[in-house]
């Protein structure tokens, strides 16, 4: 089983990824405090810069800078690198929301304060 630093849950909504003059639209399939993974068949170039809009719901959406860090037939994993302070307070609440483990995204927080601008 592979041992990740943050908290990931599976969660589905709309997305996009912008990065130079392209905008593609995909799904989301996990969310952590530090990164996600996005299906698409679009290929996304590694070791770029990308803004993700992540659409969880009709009054609002959040939105990440990101990085590139792996790249599959089906879709990206990015490495969040920083978001603003209403976004990452969207983003820990969906977290919370579907994990198991409350306490731990609690303390997944104060090791994201430096990304938040």
């Amino acid at each position: 089983m592979e041992h990740r630093n943050f908290t990931r849950v599976n969660y589905t909504v709309g997305a996009s990824i912008s990065y130079g003059n392209e905008v593609v639209f995909c799904n989301t399939d996990n969310l952590s405090l530090r990164g996600m993974y996005l299906k698409t068949g679009h290929e996304i170039p590694l070791n770029i810069p990308v803004h993700v809009t992540v659409y969880h719901s009709n009054l609002s959406s959040l939105k990440v800078n990101a990085w590139v860090v792996r790249r599959e037939e089906n879709g990206v994993g990015l490495q969040i690198k920083d978001l603003n302070v209403d976004s990452f307070v969207q983003l820990r609440n969906i977290i919370t929301e579907n994990c198991k483990d409350q306490g731990a995204v609690l303390q997944e927080t104060y090791k994201m304060l430096k990304c938040i601008n």
